[in-house]
């Protein structure tokens, strides 16, 4: 039996099946009893049974193979019960392993499989396996796309360089654009240009010395506050920087140079602090614009406390030297500019209008130029408008490159000729949009036009100083219902004929100039009453004429102007200190009841037709402001020519008359001569 198995392992496959060696003679006696595998039934040539190796049964979800009934497999095998047995069957019918015939050995041999009760399933049909798998790859797939947002976004004023290569068949001759940093990809250019640049700009399309290109370039790179795109602060910080940058900064009296001068470098943006000499002549600590500190702490700023918003500018006198940028009208919450005092020209730009809560706008003092915007009337919360001193006015500063601006220049240079200041018909039917109006100064321009009478829908307002203009015309009878009018300056202008009868029903009225116009008639029974009255100025009313070359030529002349007398209401006016008549028609005596003008420094009647004897009540006036024993003398003006023209004066009149002079000498003395007290 050895040899025999000796040649059968010679034809099985080595190293992947191991076939069941044949059974011995004591084996077949116990054949029955199959343990490691199930009859296969595998007709041949021969008839064989070949006996293949399986798992072991345990009696779990395992069955036998059905066997085919005995009398069919009989009948296969050919023979009788005896032969059938011989083949492989019992008389029951069962199956039974029989030796195979060594003289079949030629033929192919199944090989029975080798069970092995350590082998696993493979690992890929294992279910568990398979759901770990795939619960592995989502977490780390959510992993990778938590790092690449942080990595994008997190890294907050680092600029990373990412370098494109453009790839052309042809040069072209533009620069190509720089490369894009974190910053620049941030949304922070799209917010300013969406929501603070002006009239279509954008930044593409801006030099490098452009402010607005300037400005951007600070927040972007150079701030240390480096703020995001969606930062409560974004405009107002950027607007303020704006304005350092078009208003030259670097020359400002008060903390605007934010450079630090070494021996061989300039270093920007790195001045901290500055001290400034307060009105009370102590020194007060604030921040550089441009700083890393906080814009409400730059020198200037006023922010309201609890929420960090831009409600004031304040930088008078502080040698600002440039244009407004219109994308100021983008300080939404701001409510006064102050302005003053400075070297700003070019125009008043027409976005301010748009400025919801703008309550002062003070700008006098300045080379601004152009016709006032009538946009600026739609700012209706508007109080205070001061717009005054443009036209010759003479203030230079020194500008950060050494040019030297001259305010009585167009835009501050020479060769631009004489800026004639501000300019429009202001004064026009538009002005009663100025609802909260309190204060219109607009003095030393060239404002056209007349007043409308929309003018007296400005039922607050409290001062109207527009002398030294243009403006043409009768003074509106709706003047009169401005009972809250305290001041109206109108002299130096075109403006004549004569005052609105109900003039006196402007009770507040404390301060009237009209002189140097061509005003006439007479002076309104009502004009008296103005019992609050402290400055009446009338003088030198003029009379003007077109030459031959249709120019106008003006000059002073008592015979054209107010006429009538002196009423002698005028003792109601107890708070009167001056009184200017000088070169007028008036006629008539002094009325006594100008002594009760207690107050009174300032008389002027010469040059006018008043004769008489000058009352005493006047002449004791040189006790009270007439002559101030504080040494402020007072000036009393009169004509002591007997005939005003004619005739030289004595000697003894035309004299300068101090204090010395006796009471009964001046008494005495008629107002036909000039008289100085």
């Amino acid at each position: 039996m050895a040899d025999e198995d000796n040649k059968r392992k010679k034809k099985r496959k080595s190293g992947k099946k191991k076939s069941s060696s044949r059974r011995s003679n004591t084996e077949e006696e116990n054949a029955g009893l199959v343990m490691t595998g199930e009859a296969e039934y595998a007709p041949d040539d021969g008839g064989a049974v070949v006996v293949v190796d399986q798992e072991p049964f345990n009696g779990e979800d395992m069955s036998p193979a059905p066997v085919p009934e005995p009398e069919a497999m009989t009948a296969d095998v050919g023979g009788g019960d005896e032969e059938g047995q011989q083949n492989g069957f019992t008389e029951d019918g069962l199956a039974v392993a029989m030796a195979v015939d060594a003289g079949e050995e030629d033929d192919y041999v199944y090989a029975a499989i080798e069970y092995d009760p350590d082998a696993k399933p493979p690992l890929h049909r294992n279910r568990r396996f398979r759901v770990y798998t795939c619960l592995a790859i989502v977490l780390v797939a959510a992993a990778v796309a938590v790092t690449v947002i942080y990595v994008t976004k997190g890294a907050k004023g680092v600029d990373e360089q990412f370098t494109d290569i453009n790839v052309a068949t042809l040069p072209t001759f533009e620069p190509t654009p720089s490369p894009l940093t974190n910053r620049e990809q941030s949304g922070i250019i799209e917010q300013i240009e969406a929501g603070v640049l002006q009239r279509g700009a954008v930044f593409a399309n801006m030099t490098v010395d452009d402010p607005r290109k300037m400005a951007l370039e600070w927040i972007l790179h150079y701030d240390q506050m480096q703020l995001n795109s969606d930062d409560v602060n974004l405009y107002q910080r950027y607007i303020l920087a704006l304005l350092a940058f078009s208003l030259d900064s670097l020359a400002w009296y008060y903390c605007g140079n934010h450079r630090m001068v070494n021996a061989n470098e300039t270093v920007d943006f790195v001045q901290e602090d500055c001290d400034v000499l307060a009105s009370t002549g102590v020194l007060e600590s604030h921040k550089v614009w441009l700083s890393s500190a906080d814009e409400c702490e730059w020198y200037g700023a006023k922010c309201s406390s609890t929420d960090g918003v831009l409600r004031g500018l304040e930088l008078m006198g502080n040698d600002l030297i440039g244009e407004l940028p219109p994308e100021i009208s983008q300080l939404r919450f701001l409510q006064y500019i102050a302005f003053n005092g400075n070297c700003l020209y070019g125009n008043i730009p027409p976005e301010m209008g748009t400025m919801p809560n703008l309550l002062s706008l003070e700008l006098q003092g300045n080379g601004l130029s152009g016709a006032i915007p009538e946009e600026l009337n739609n700012a209706d919360k508007l109080q205070l408008l001061n717009g005054a001193m443009q036209y010759q006015y003479p203030y230079q500063c020194a500008a950060s490159d050494g040019r030297i601006v001259n305010t009585i220049f167009a835009k501050g240079n020479p060769e631009n000729g004489y800026n004639w200041g501000l300019m429009g018909s202001t004064l026009g039917d538009n002005v009663n949009k100025w609802k909260s109006m309190k204060g219109l100064h607009l003095f030393d321009n060239s404002i056209t036009g007349t007043i409308s009478p929309s003018v007296g829908d400005l039922k607050y307002l409290v001062f109207l100083r527009v002398h030294n203009n243009a403006i043409q015309g009768l003074i509106p009878n709706e003047i009169v219902k401005l009972n809250k009018l305290r001041e109206v300056y109108l002299f130096q202008n075109g403006v004549f004929g004569d005052f609105p009868p109900d003039i006196g029903l402007m009770e507040d009225l404390e301060d009237l100039r009209v002189h140097e116009n061509e005003m006439w008639g007479f002076l309104p029974d009502t004009f008296w009453k103005l019992t609050k009255m402290k400055k009446l100025w009338l003088q030198d009313t003029l009379e003007c004429e077109q030459d031959e070359a249709d120019e106008w030529k003006c000059m002073r002349s008592r015979d054209k102007g107010f006429q009538g007398s002196i009423s002698p209401e005028v003792g109601n006016m107890k708070k009167l200190s001056q009184l200017l008549l000088n070169n007028n028609p008036l006629t008539g005596t002094l009325p006594a009841e100008l002594g009760n003008c207690k107050e009174l420094s300032r008389l002027h009647i010469h040059q006018t037709f008043i004769e008489g004897v000058v009352p005493t009540e006047i002449c004791l006036l040189r006790d009270e402001e007439l002559f101030d024993h504080t040494g402020q003398i007072g000036v009393f003006y009169a004509d002591c020519r007997p005939n005003n023209k004619t005739e030289d004066p004595t000697s003894a009149v035309i004299a300068v008359v101090t204090v010395v002079i006796t009471l009964m000498e001046f008494v005495s003395r008629m107002i036909s001569g000039a008289l100085y007290m």
